[in-house]
């Protein structure tokens, strides 16, 4: 062993290698005298690395320059470790027994390292939790410890408070004290239980338009199912209510349910601009497709600049999808004006990411059409023509036709019996085109029409699939058909070759494996829900996985879902068509690490369910 010391290489990876670039400027420059910086020749063994706990006896090696082969034991070639990477700490390796065993650490090449002794370390990690998460030897606590510190709330807006009235109030009473106060919504307590809420478009609507008697008691027109918040809710999640609901003002609880205060549409609006709320308004009010179009293509800076102001990957992907909503139950309303009412019942259904709200900034369009018998001719051509004018305004507002076909306005429109016979053929004589179609057709909403169409349909395929066990090892094998995006040696497997098409497919090698796996553990619970991170909550809930397992793919989609989202967004500011292919060194180091821990995390559940089905 051979002392070196390089001052300009060791100041330049405590700036840039984690978990030292997490540091302050005075962490880092306390560190820097306590580390022992040596040189080693290739093929020297550096270490033995005995698993322990995070916090027991635990030292740091950071490599300044050449590389370190990380070995079993026996010297079996696990993975090479590179400048700027360190080790010493618990690696986790696919094989449960490595982790076991610990590893050993010899110099690849002429290496310099510089050495954290265990005292320095543990006085280190007493100071920065950010170094401490990031030597956990789970996983699925490394990405959980990057959950945002902050997320304004309603409890950072500034409540008024709330003016109220009574059931037994008149309507001229009430209308005077609105007018008064210049509101445009009053909330209606009973002995402090909220029971309703008037608006000024109930007295319009229901009063004026009418010539309803204003003596009467406003409880005739009170809305009294109401939506409501708490003053703990995310703000976000508020405007996703109000543009779910279609409503304009939401009462604000507290934590025993009193009413703590009334926001508006306007209220939120103002926290934020650009906002979706603003743009779902105007695509509902949208006389025209090509107003449509016009607002559509609003869509990806709104959500780019949610993006910017910190939302995380769920909650955009939740608000991408209900603009979606609305821009298709806007085109089917506008289908409606032009051929007329329907001639029997319907559902229009969203299938895919858009049924699972899960869209980003680019979509296609996966759709269908349940109606509630089979049509005569004059109705299959009604519905084939709404079918069609829906399909291709989505089309022309950026939602481009599905290359699968799979569309309302192709053979995906029939009858609820003929779509209930479908499934029952695809899980009852299980192939692999059928298959793949019920990966798709698995993740269903209903955006328009008739909902307990779809609801029929989904209890049955429930039914079905609790008692098809040859259909869901079909299903299993196909979900572990997308992998993630870890090779040999725990190497990033990249797409393609050239600058257009090269990186890590986020989409094809990290959502979607997670999207598959939790809709198998899904159909095995009978779970109803679409959302994956809230069927992995459920699976994990009803011992149908484990929960710790759950709660770790929720973490690993949350931080792959988030590095796809942000590079898109940087996509669409250089004035390039977002995608889902991100090259690993445009990476942090520190993001590089998250990556490999959320793949390992998709990689460990595969295995489970490897086992489960025995494939």
């Amino acid at each position: 062993m051979r002392q070196h010391h390089d001052p300009s290489r060791l100041d330049h990876w405590l700036n840039h290698a984690p978990p030292f670039s997490e540091l302050t400027p005075d962490q880092r420059e306390w560190l820097k005298p306590k580390l022992e910086c040596l040189s080693q020749p290739a093929d020297t063994v550096i270490g033995d690395h005995a698993p322990r706990s995070a916090r027991s006896g635990l030292e740091l090696w950071l490599i300044l320059d050449g590389e370190v082969s990380i070995q079993t034991p026996q010297g079996e070639r696990l993975e090479t470790r590179r400048a700027g990477e360190v080790f010493g700490h618990a690696i986790v390796f696919d094989d449960p027994a490595l982790a076991r065993n610990g590893y050993r650490s010899v110099a690849q090449s002429a290496v310099e390292l510089a050495h954290c002794p265990a005292d320095t370390l543990k006085a280190l990690m007493d100071e920065a939790a950010a170094v401490t998460s990031f030597l956990s030897h789970d996983p699925g606590d490394r990405l959980r410890s990057l959950l945002p510190s902050h997320t304004e709330r309603l409890t950072d807006l500034s409540l008024a408070n709330p003016i109220t009235g009574h059931p037994t109030d008149t309507i001229q009473s009430v209308a005077a004290t609105m007018a008064q106060h210049r509101i445009s919504a009053l909330p209606l307590l009973v002995e402090g239980e909220l029971v309703g809420i008037v608006t000024d478009r109930d007295l319009r609507s229901q009063v004026l338009a009418v010539g309803l008697d204003p003596q009467t008691a406003v409880e005739a027109i009170m809305s009294r199912t109401l939506k409501t918040v708490s003053v703990d809710a995310r703000i976000d999640d508020a405007m996703l209510l109000m543009m779910q609901s279609k409503i304009h003002h939401l009462p604000v609880m507290g934590q025993a349910g009193e009413l703590l205060g009334l926001i508006s549409a306007g209220d939120l609006l103002r926290t934020q601009a650009p906002h979706p709320l603003r743009l779902a308004r105007d695509i509902a009010r949208a006389d025209s497709q090509a107003r449509l179009v016009e607002l559509s293509h609003l869509g990806p800076k709104v959500l780019a600049t949610m993006v910017d102001h910190g939302s995380e990957v769920t909650e955009v992907g939740r608000v991408a999808s209900m603009l979606t909503d609305t821009i298709t139950q806007r085109l089917l309303a506008l289908a409606q004006d032009r051929l007329g009412p329907a001639p029997m019942d319907w559902c229009w259904v969203a299938f895919g990411s858009q049924a699972r709200m899960e869209q980003g900034l680019i979509s296609d369009q996966d759709n269908g059409l349940i109606l509630a018998s089979e049509p005569d001719p004059a109705g299959a051509e009604y519905f084939e023509n709404l079918a069609r004018f829906v399909c291709d305004g989505l089309n022309a507002c950026g939602y481009v036709y599905c290359n699968g076909g799979v569309m309302a306005m192709g053979r995906w429109r029939m009858s609820l019996a003929a779509w209930e016979q479908t499934f029952s053929e695809w899980m009852r004589e299980p192939d692999p085109q059928s298959v793949m179609n019920c990966s798709i057709f698995f993740d269903q909403r209903a955006i328009g029409g008739d909902a307990q169409l779809l609801e029929a349909l989904q209890h049955d395929i429930l039914h079905h699939a609790q008692d098809a066990s040859i259909f869901l090892r079909f299903l299993a094998a196909e979900a572990m058909r997308h992998t993630p995006a870890l090779g040999l040696f725990n190497r990033f497997v990249q797409e393609g070759k050239g600058d257009d098409d090269s990186g890590i497919n986020l989409k094809k090698r990290g959502v979607l494996p997670i999207v598959d796996l939790a809709r198998v553990r899904a159909l095995e619970g009978a779970i109803t829900a679409t959302h994956t991170e809230m069927r992995l909550q459920q699976a994990g809930e009803q011992g149908v996985m484990n929960a710790q397992d759950a709660d770790d793919l929720i973490h690993a989609l949350r931080f792959i879902g988030n590095v796809r989202l942000k590079h898109q967004v940087k996509c669409l500011k250089a004035g390039q068509t977002p995608n889902h292919l991100v090259d690993p060194d445009e990476l942090s180091r520190l993001h590089q690490r998250y990556l490999r821990s959320a793949f390992g995390i998709v990689r460990r559940a595969h295995r489970a369910l490897s086992g489960r089905y025995q494939l």
